[in-house]
């Protein structure tokens, strides 16, 4: 997860049951489902997520979409209004991405701050579930649609099909798809633009061995698209860099966390967390 200089994010874990509560409203939502995720606490004592997953086996993760996110101006009476910060919470409360599809149409996204953040945050989102199915959510306008997709990467701004036709161009192909990326052999393009790194994740990802571990080679693959934890980045608050990454395991629940601070690796298996901590949320001191 890329950020600017910020509070320390970490994983934390909601209980089902937990109460949170939308910046627009006073009144909070009851979580049906325990989460684990990488999660920063903000005055007020409230925690931003930056991605999850849930018991069903649900994930979303959310990415920088600046110029192009559009997000209402107004709240809107007959819908539950959300700000951009507010909208994992409310996709995890679903058990797969066609709950979250058929439930779009009864939100609205504001563009109002959230909570002690100084203002609200242009996001597009990743959902997957573990069928295998993966969609995507990029609010160009109200209307919200998730869109499936069928080679599963995301990254910053530009828009996905804007991503897929640099990937196509790159690889000359007419028709892109896992098998065209798993035999390519040309050159990737280097450096941290949100272009160059959709197109060496996607090409790594379809080129994953099924004989080696697939947790390790998601961290290297993550580990080669990495924004560096520089003296310069540290010293200046509006660069981003990468924080830490996360592999989540839908099937087994399992989280893998690796801070780039220390580059040390922890594994939580929500099940555990739910049977040890079923009324308590629990930031962890991994950072």
């Amino acid at each position: 997860m890329d950020l600017p200089t910020t509070t320390a994010w970490r994983p934390v874990y909601f209980p089902a049951g937990f109460m949170w509560q939308p910046s627009t409203t006073a009144v909070g939502q009851k979580l049906p489902f325990s989460i684990i995720g990488g999660g920063r606490w903000t005055p007020g004592n409230h925690y931003l997520l930056g991605d999850g997953m849930n018991t069903a086996g649900l994930s979303c993760a959310e990415l920088y979409f600046p110029i192009e996110a559009h997000y209402a101006a107004e709240e809107l009476v007959d819908k539950t209004n959300l700000t951009p910060q507010d909208f994992i919470y409310w996709a995890l409360q679903f058990q797969t991405v066609a709950e979250v599809a058929n439930a779009l149409p009864t939100i609205n996204i504001v563009a109002k701050r959230w909570y002690s953040e100084s203002n609200w945050r242009p996001f597009h989102w990743i959902l997957a579930d573990k069928t295998g199915i993966t969609a995507i959510l990029e609010p160009q306008n109200e209307t919200l649609t998730l869109q499936p997709i069928s080679i599963p990467v995301l990254t910053n701004t530009p828009n996905y099909l804007a991503h897929l036709k640099r990937l196509a161009d790159l690889v000359k192909a007419t028709q892109l798809n896992t098998a065209t990326l798993a035999s390519y052999t040309g050159a990737l393009p280097s450096g941290n633009l949100p272009t160059s790194r959709f197109q060496r994740a996607a090409v790594h990802l379809a080129q994953l061995s099924t004989s080696a571990s697939p947790k390790d080679q998601l961290l290297a693959l993550l580990d080669d698209v990495a924004i560096p934890r520089t003296a310069q980045r540290l010293q200046r608050h509006n660069l981003d860099y990468t924080h830490y990454e996360i592999v989540m395991d839908l099937t087994t629940q399992t989280l893998t966390f690796k801070s780039m601070r220390t580059l040390e690796q922890h594994q939580l298996k929500l099940s555990d967390l739910v049977k040890n901590n079923s009324a308590h949320v629990v930031a962890y001191p991994f950072t």
